[in-house]
């Protein structure tokens, strides 16, 4: 029961970072991700400063206040036109993550408030820590948090779909249509700095940062829908979370090191092999529209001169003779251009016939 309590938080915390993810990427601020997982730090420690209890719901509440200074001070020097939006996000995140770091070093150096798990987290000991009411148990607290904050998520996205998709896609549309686009861009924000912080004690920042980049990324390779991205994306990261748990099981370490990985395996995958947007697919569609650039600039000179030898024709477009023949062979079985003699060209009363000539 203990693994799959454990396999059950990765899932739903993967699931609903890679829906947060999608909003920000679809919205250009995918790097948003990184600094929330690390600014929300001075808001958990200040928060732990003055309740000392970790379980309080005010840490939750400080560490999303912490997240939403982050973007608000981002945005006012984004504003000022004088730094580029990513410097001024690294600016901002980096110090106030070095801000959480100096509180936690001055203020709770006899306190258990490791560095790693900060940064890496550690899936495992979710499980340990049980709802209980009542004397009632209601599983693990992390499986209740973070599928509290699916459920908030999917509704928020279902409730404001119209609205989303204007806000992301032409934000001054929905300004004219009076949707209050900065509105649903603050209430989104938040959301995901809910959803950071949630999943900031279970998932580390380095996980956050990968469950909402890389399924994302992977599946705007694969579809331009919001719709369709945001169901692709979360098999994506369900996909991450399996793969990721078993492999952490066999080799005995945490899950959230092998989760990242498998997430950063499966968008170097789509990258290369994505049918229409990969690597391999671009390869392929450069060779062809090369070709036909090919063929059709042997054609037209062929049709200028009305015939020609391949010496004269290779002379003219200054390529190798063997370049020159793929190209009037593959122009010859296509019915495009005849040989009247051993080297010599004309086009055909077909090509004649649909040039006009």
């Amino acid at each position: 029961m203990y693994d799959t309590w454990t396999l059950l938080i990765a899932t739903v915390t993967s699931v609903v970072c890679a829906i947060c993810g999608c909003l920000l990427l679809v919205n250009r601020r995918a790097m948003v991700s990184e600094g929330l997982s690390h600014a929300v730090l001075p808001g958990l420690v200040i928060a732990f400063i003055f309740v000392r209890d970790i379980t309080s719901p005010w840490l939750i509440v400080s560490a999303a206040v912490s997240g939403m200074v982050m973007v608000w001070l981002t945005q006012a020097l984004q504003k000022t036109g004088l730094v580029e939006p990513d410097a001024g996000l690294g600016i901002v995140f980096a110090g106030m993550f070095s801000v959480g770091i100096l509180l936690v070093s001055l203020e709770l150096e006899n306190v258990h408030f490791h560095a790693d798990c900060i940064i890496d987290g550690d899936m495992t000991m979710a499980p340990l820590n049980m709802l209980e009411i009542g004397g009632r148990s209601f599983g693990p607290k992390a499986l209740v948090v973070m599928s509290l904050m699916l459920v908030l998520t999917l509704s928020f996205v279902a409730i404001c779909w119209k609205e989303l998709k204007l806000m992301l896609f032409d934000p001054l549309l929905a300004d004219q249509f009076r949707l209050r686009p900065g509105l649903i861009q603050f209430v989104t924000l938040t959301l995901i700095s809910l959803t950071t912080v949630s999943a900031f004690n279970v998932a580390g920042s380095i996980l956050i940062v990968a469950l909402m980049v890389a399924p994302p990324a992977a599946a705007l390779l694969l579809t331009n829908r919001l719709g369709l991205l945001l169901v692709v994306s979360s098999i994506i990261a369900v996909f991450s979370s399996f793969c990721g748990t078993w492999l952490a099981q066999q080799i005995d370490v945490a899950p959230n090191g092998p989760m990242a990985a498998f997430a950063g395996f499966v968008f170097l995958a789509v990258l290369l092999f994505a049918p229409r947007r990969g690597l391999l697919a671009g390869m392929i569609e450069s060779r062809r529209q090369q070709g036909q650039i090919r063929d059709q600039l042997v054609l037209e000179c062929i049709t200028g001169a009305g015939e020609v030898s391949e010496p004269d024709l290779a002379t003219m477009l200054r390529w190798t003779a063997s370049d020159l023949n793929r190209v009037l062979q593959r122009l010859a079985q296509g019915g495009s251009i005849r040989q009247e003699s051993d080297s010599t060209w004309t086009v055909s009363e077909r090509s004649r016939n649909e040039s006009g000539h």
